[in-house]
């Protein structure tokens, strides 16, 4: 059995959907200690701890200490592409649980244009602080030196697959095409703890499990269609994502802007009905909708993404409490891993891998219902 350490849902989700090319039977834990299948071949854990702070190494902590008792064969840490969290942290204290000195790190992800060259990090040929990421609201980069990204001390140094590697310490890879990455895979020494994104988890799959019985496919090009009724949660601030909700409303498709509210407010609770009732109008009408902050009421209110995505999480239960859906589909990691909690969703089984990261599940405890999981910055989107 291979496990993946995920920092975020929609991450755990993404490989776990790699794995669903090669027919892995695959699981997602949403929850240190769940009860698995012990025909499972890919058991990814999401500790989600990119948004913790001081809970982030105690979260990880628990984890190992769980996946010591368990049978596994590799076992492999999914990073950010962009480096986003607790990167370097989480590398270190997974080296001391495992008692290993070295450690390779690959985020990057040529099939996005995102790229590590001369120790900077590129996206689509800008210099990563001269993008979107800037502008994220929990991690915004503001210099494309990768160490810097990193707050990387002496342990960590970027090199190239050509280049020897060390007895200790981080490396991270430069990465400028698909190629370095397998080249990087195929030379790691096997004392290694590999660290990285899903451009490293494919060429490692391709390379580990070849010969086994595994037969790679396609992510899924016959997908009609979301099974209705249908509720689309957008928790993602990515600017793509927000446009897109903004033309839907512009194109008259039932999008329903929830309420805002201040911190240390409680949503009134007749505000919150109407709300309720104005999506359950949209789903009995259209059978779907599409809920979303109207990011242009956000504007100069001092909103964390933490408080925005519990008070989308809160609302989004109690609507699910009132009405029936079929496909629940949510952009945004940290969103989908609040609602899950809120559902108390501990489990999830990968089924269809729509598009790259885009992945398809059920539910252990009603497989009648589907919940697809999207990252907020892939381009991804069918309604």
């Amino acid at each position: 059995m291979i496990i993946v350490i995920a920092d975020d849902l929609t991450g755990a989700a993404e490989l776990g959907g790699i794995g669903l090319r090669y027919n892995l039977r695959v699981e997602i834990a949403n929850q240190i200690g769940v009860a698995f299948s012990t025909e499972t071949d890919l058991l990814v854990i999401n500790i989600n701890t990119r948004s913790m702070i001081e809970a982030a190494m105690e979260q990880l902590s628990r984890a190992l200490k769980w996946i010591e008792q368990l049978p596994y064969s590799f076992l492999f840490k999914k990073v950010d592409s962009v480096l986003r969290g607790h990167v370097t942290a989480e590398i270190n204290m997974q080296l001391v649980n495992t008692h290993m000195k070295r450690a390779l790190l690959l985020p990057a992800n040529p099939r996005l244009g995102r790229i590590i060259k001369n120790g900077k990090y590129y996206v689509q040929g800008q210099e990563i602080h001269e993008t979107h990421f800037s502008k994220d609201p929990e991690f915004p980069i503001k210099n494309a030196d990768v160490l810097h990204m990193l707050g990387a001390g002496e342990e960590v140094q970027v090199m190239a697959w050509r280049d020897i590697f060390p007895e200790e310490g981080i490396v991270v890879g430069e990465v400028l095409t698909e190629e370095d990455v397998e080249k990087w895979i195929q030379l790691v020494p096997d004392d290694v703890l590999l660290a990285g994104g899903s451009s490293a988890f494919i060429a490692f799959l391709t390379q580990k499990i070849a010969g086994q019985g595994f037969q790679k496919e396609d992510a899924s090009d016959t997908f009609s269609g979301f099974n209705r009724p249908c509720l689309y949660v957008c928790g993602s601030n990515y600017e793509k994502s927000v446009q897109r909700v903004q033309a839907w409303r512009m194109a008259n498709e039932p999008v329903c802007y929830l309420p805002i509210v201040q911190p240390g407010e409680k949503m009134n609770g007749q505000l919150l009905n109407n709300w309720i009732e104005r999506v359950k109008a949209a789903i009995a009408c259209h059978q779907k909708a599409i809920v979303a902050f109207d990011n242009e009421g956000l504007r100069g209110l001092s909103l964390t993404p933490c408080f925005l995505r519990e008070q989308m999480a809160q609302a989004v239960h109690n609507l699910l409490n009132e009405v029936f859906v079929r496909e629940l589909v949510i952009e945004g990691g940290a969103t989908a891993d609040a609602i899950l909690a809120q559902r108390h969703i501990t489990q999830l089984k990968p089924l269809e891998e729509l598009g790259p990261g885009v992945i398809r599940c059920n539910m252990h405890k009603d497989p009648e219902i589907w919940i697809t999981l999207k990252p907020g910055s892939y381009s991804w989107f069918i309604l």
